[in-house]
């Protein structure tokens, strides 16, 4: 009675009425200028593991339309936590989905994309340069070990300008880029991936396939991905998750998808449980078997590096239903919000222009970053939070 209790309440007044604790004095906003600014996908922090620097993108004018927006021009941005100086270190073309997908290698380097779903480079912040030129394509997420992972999928290059050379179709597949040797090896190539889940699952069409969302395990040695088909040209996307040894071995179809999956530790998974009445933040094995409550609703989550924070937004994939999005902290285990974070009046930005809040904790856990809009302003900005109980 009491779960439902509170789930009422969430729907007639949001999660702010419950919430034990109200942060959203604390959050500081990255850049005061006026244009918009933006972070990398949901649980990749844009702060270096040092916590020297915070990269986030700028844009002169924001892209107006959702995921399938034309990308505009934006400038990679690098910013001083300890002097709050910054500098344009890049331009770029991306939309608002994910900014320029940027992530740290290491405390010197950091990757991100150049042109929409085309080619990346890695940056060296100390020497000011980049390292190793434009490399050709998608970058996955996050990089552990001075690896960094990433796709070349001619389904996903053409999206933006169907006049790209398309790959050949040998070289379609995933790729490691070994940042001390400065050598890039295939893994496993996407006809091999195709293959094997129309082995694995019936339904699956080879007419056309997507390979995005790569994420290396923190041991490097399992790769997961999202695998998206179509029958033809006239149906939809199918979206399923896949995972594959790092040395291009057992690539397999994983039947269970919770939404917006990262890794949780080497064995295990994490999403947004989408059959959940709630749509709560839940743990998985590597083959879809739900296991612990991790935190309440949410859409993108970031977790603390010790397991016991998440941060969500309060509804899933629209505002609440008083028109507000709310991002909330959540204790391990708990539906319940222990803090609101931030709120605001904008769906237009936020979901359907896809400015996503894509949350996540600095390296030591102390500091949180999300994604804002403002209020009635087609506007969106990076903030931070220092945690007042990691103080």
């Amino acid at each position: 009675m009491l779960k439902k209790a509170l789930l009422s309440l969430h729907f007639v007044f949001g999660f702010e009425a419950i919430a034990q604790k109200d942060y959203s004095g604390l959050v500081k906003s990255l850049y005061s200028g006026t244009e918009s600014t933006a972070l990398s996908i949901y649980n990749t922090s844009p702060e270096s593991p040092d916590g020297k620097y915070i990269c986030f993108v700028k844009y002169p004018a924001i892209a107006e339309g959702g995921h399938l927006a034309p990308p505009v021009r934006a400038e990679v941005m690098l910013k001083s936590r300890r002097t709050g100086d910054h500098v344009k270190i890049r331009d770029v073309t991306c939309n608002n989905h994910n900014g320029a997908n940027a992530f740290w290698i290491n405390d010197s380097l950091v990757a991100f994309q150049v042109s929409h779903f085309k080619d990346f480079e890695i940056y060296n912040v100390n020497s000011g340069k980049s390292v190793f030129g434009i490399v050709a394509g998608e970058l996955g997420h996050k990089s552990f070990g001075n690896v960094v992972f990433y796709s070349k999928c001619n389904a996903r290059l053409l999206i933006p300008d169907k006049s790209r050379t398309p790959y050949k179709p040998m070289d379609e597949g995933i790729y490691a880029f070994d940042c001390l040797a400065g050598r890039s090896t295939l893994i496993i190539k996407q006809a091999q991936i195709v293959a094997a889940f129309k082995r694995q699952n019936k339904k699956v069409s080879d007419y056309e396939t997507k390979i995005l969302h790569l994420e290396p395990n923190p041991l490097n040695s399992k790769i997961m991905f999202d695998y998206r088909y179509r029958a033809d040209s006239a149906s939809g996307w199918h979206d399923l998750h896949g995972i594959v040894s790092s040395d291009g071995s057992e690539p397999r179809w994983i039947k269970v998808r919770p939404m917006h999956v990262v890794w949780y530790d080497n064995q295990h998974m994490m999403g947004v449980d989408t059959e959940d009445p709630e749509n709560r933040i839940f743990q998985y094995d590597l083959f879809g078997k739900r296991g612990e409550l991790l935190g309440g609703t949410s859409t993108h989550v970031g977790m603390s590096p010790d397991k016991k924070w998440y941060i969500g937004e309060g509804d899933f994939y629209k505002s609440e239903a008083d028109g507000f999005t709310r991002v909330y902290l959540y204790k391990q285990g708990e539906s319940r919000p222990y803090a609101l974070l931030a709120q605001w009046k904008n769906a237009k930005v936020t979901w359907e222009w896809v400015a996503h809040v894509n949350p996540s904790f600095s390296s030591d856990g102390k500091r949180a970053y999300f994604i804002r809009a403002f209020d009635h302003e087609d506007k969106f900005e990076s903030v931070t939070i220092q945690l007042p109980e990691f103080d």
